[in-house]
């Protein structure tokens, strides 16, 4: 699988089939006690028919954690982005967005949006929502993850000799964006501060 690095401390990639053991041969008045040896192999076989809501056989399988990092590493990434850009452009830290547009109403880049707070929210809430019904609705693995068509306008997925090298580089993006973003919300918890204004503060 690409990205795999074989860190995996909780088991979380661990194999669908099972060898099963007979009984250690354990008498205390032998010389030596012998293994038991494999006597077969438990293989699961709970199917269960894909739909949009359960698009895997496996709950907890391996590719449904792949699909979920992605998804998670892709929305750190914007939400990395959109932390470091808002507080250039507006000097307002990403944790205190909310409260601002609460009190001036909604904005955009401190352009005043011609509806509410309220409003925005449902609007959001409606388009992601009807995005990610569209999203799950593909029950092949490979295209939930990589649709292409108009999520690849420049076409770059095109080469089969560089998809794999782009699905490399996005896990890894997404990763690292994954850890900033919690360093963001620790950062935020503690000092108060946006990411911007944090490595500022070490200059004065």
């Amino acid at each position: 699988m690409i990205g795999d690095r074989g860190f995996d401390p909780f088991g979380f990639a661990k194999p669908a089939e099972y060898l099963q053991f007979d009984l250690d041969s354990l008498d205390q008045n032998l010389a030596k006690n012998e293994a038991g040896e494999i006597i077969g192999v438990i293989k699961e076989t709970a199917e269960l028919k894909p739909t949009p809501f359960q698009p895997y056989t496996e709950v907890f399988g391996l590719q449904r954690f792949r699909e979920c990092e992605l998804i998670h590493g892709r929305w750190a990434m914007l939400g990395t982005l959109g932390a470091i850009a808002v507080e250039a452009l507006t000097g307002v830290a990403w944790q205190d967005a909310g409260k601002v547009e609460l009190v001036e109403g909604s904005s955009y880049l401190g352009q005043p949006l011609p509806f509410s707070l309220t409003t925005l929210i449902w609007i959001e809430v409606l388009v992601i929502g009807y995005i990610e019904f569209q999203r799950n609705s593909v029950l092949e693995p490979e295209k939930r993850l990589y649709p292409g068509g108009y999520f690849d306008p420049l076409g770059l997925a095109s080469d089969p000799d560089k998809i794999d090298n782009l699905k490399l580089a996005e896990i890894k993006h997404s990763r690292l964006a994954m850890v900033a973003f919690l360093i963001f919300g620790l950062q935020a918890a503690i000092t108060g501060k946006g990411p911007i204004s944090f490595i500022a503060s070490f200059s004065i």
